[in-house]
């Protein structure tokens, strides 16, 4: 099942502790929404209603908190098990009679293809992920150029005949299957393993003794004509050192990779869907909202990629990850750093606290920079970490810049400096702090060890770095320091 997929499923609904109390009710799931259970009917509740007045009553007490929030069950028309966890009761009728009309619960978490009772047990012995981009991460190209061939009952290939034919034969070859870990790398708590794959004919002996079958088994026919569709793509399969996993650590796990992704992208990125191996060895599908909404069928740019596998390896960039996360409060400030890529706020003043708040704790916490270090000092170390063709590609004055990004966060975050500044253009606020974004960004690939080449390229190619770099360029346009 694909996150962006919208699912409607019917079937019949209970509590764990209640099985012999089925309710019907139908299942519905969206990206936007995540899991809403509408029933025919519901669960028991504790209510009481009192008469308020003539023929009209009013609930004296809510439901019990034990029956608002919890693990659901359910089996759907077809027989297939689903669990939904952490449900919260939303609208609600009853009749004077204390009995349920209708309930409706929400949730964020959805298994299809078993019934667990809490999401806290560990019972996954394996997660397999699909992540937006990924394939593209991997390079492992599986498509090769056309080939012309002859091909019998083509006389004349590429030559335009009397009639107006014009005729040209040619194969596409395909790599087709899957190769297992394509890359790998660990974690404290995890081990990751990058399967890609490609379309490829089924196998089976009559297949093999009926060659046309094969296509008939690839190709999908239409009233416009028979269409073949092929594809590549690439998974993660995510395994766990120690004990299994529990369904609440799944988000954790994948984190690495979605970070890893909008890093190389600098944009955001997203799962597009999530399956897991129990302990008895069923396989179930996983839907989560997990803040970001994929998009697998958009079309994506050739450009958008800043670097690949070819460049830093799964292994050491997972060691990058632990490492520059390893101090208490390195986590979160790497989180904020990694996690404003992709994000634009629609307000400046909200876009100046998040970049330099990022810039200030990835220099602090990640980069082990002394405590009492000035925020100034931080930005034009941070600037001067760069390789020295990435600071001569930014054409960035470090003191002028590091200065108007103090003087303004402290503008922004105190309701106005103290020793005002005439702006000009507020627009020019923007754009010292797309530069800290742009800076932090670089550094953020320097410690990852990204080739120089591939930054440089980026900063002249990529169509939202290379309008960062030319902002940083419009600096020039403010009044030089004006410290006392």
């Amino acid at each position: 099942m694909r996150m962006s997929d919208e699912q409607r499923i019917k079937g019949w609904w209970h509590l764990p502790s209640a099985n012999d109390t089925r309710v019907p009710g139908i299942l519905t799931w969206s990206q936007d929404g995540g899991a809403e259970l509408e029933l025919i009917g519901g669960f028991s509740t504790n209510a009481k209603y009192e008469q308020a007045a003539e023929k009209s009553w009013t609930a004296a007490e809510t439901w019990d908190r034990s029956s608002q929030r919890g693990t659901i069950y359910g089996e759907t028309v077809a027989g297939k098990l689903i669990t939904l966890w952490e449900a919260e009761l939303g609208n609600y009728t009853t009749d004077v009679n204390n009995q349920p009309l209708e309930q409706f619960w929400r949730s964020s978490w959805l298994c299809v293809g078993a019934q667990l009772p809490s999401p806290e047990e560990p019972v996954f012995q394996s997660v397999t992920v699909v992540l937006d981009d990924l394939s593209y991460l991997t390079g492992d190209g599986r498509f090769s150029p056309p080939r012309w061939i002859r091909m019998e009952g083509v006389d004349t290939p590429g030559e335009q005949t009397e009639d107006g034919s014009e005729l040209m034969p040619y194969a596409l070859p395909v790599i087709g299957g899957r190769r297992a870990a394509w890359a790998s790398g660990s974690t404290e708590d995890a081990t990751y393993f990058i399967d890609t794959f490609a379309t490829r004919p089924f196998v089976s002996p009559a297949t093999e003794m009926m060659p046309n079958l094969k296509l008939d088994l690839m190709m999908r026919r239409t009233r416009t004509g028979r269409r073949v569709e092929l594809s590549e793509g690439a998974r993660v399969r995510i395994n766990p050192t120690g004990s299994a996993f529990k369904a609440v650590d799944v988000p954790s796990r994948i984190s690495p990779l979605l970070e890893l992704l909008r890093l190389a992208t600098f944009g955001s990125s997203a799962v597009t869907s999530m399956s897991a191996i129990t302990g008895d060895g069923h396989e179930v599908s996983l839907l989560c909202r997990l803040g970001q909404h994929s998009a697998p069928d958009a079309r994506t740019q050739n450009d958008r990629m800043v670097f690949t596998f070819d460049d830093v390896s799964l292994e050491s960039y997972l060691e990058a990850w632990q490492r520059l996360g390893s101090k208490p409060q390195g986590r979160y400030a790497w989180n904020l750093a990694v996690g404003l890529i992709g994000h634009s706020p629609k307000l400046v003043e909200e876009h100046i606290s998040q970049v330099l708040a990022a810039a200030e704790g990835l220099h602090r916490w990640c980069l082990s920079g002394s405590r009492n270090t000035k925020l100034e000092d931080r930005l034009i170390d941070l600037h001067g970490r760069l390789p020295e063709s990435l600071r001569t590609g930014l054409d960035l004055d470090a003191g002028k810049w590091a200065d108007w990004a103090v003087w303004m966060r402290n503008h922004v975050d105190h309701g106005g400096a103290e020793k005002h500044r005439e702006v000009g253009d507020f627009y020019h606020l923007k754009v010292i702090a797309d530069c800290v974004r742009l800076v932090t960004y670089l550094g953020l690939l320097t410690e990852l060890g990204i080739p120089v080449k591939k930054m440089e390229e980026a900063l002249l190619n990529h169509p939202r770095i290379s309008v960062l770099r030319e902002r940083c360029q419009e600096l020039g346009a403010l009044p030089d320091s004006q410290k006392p």
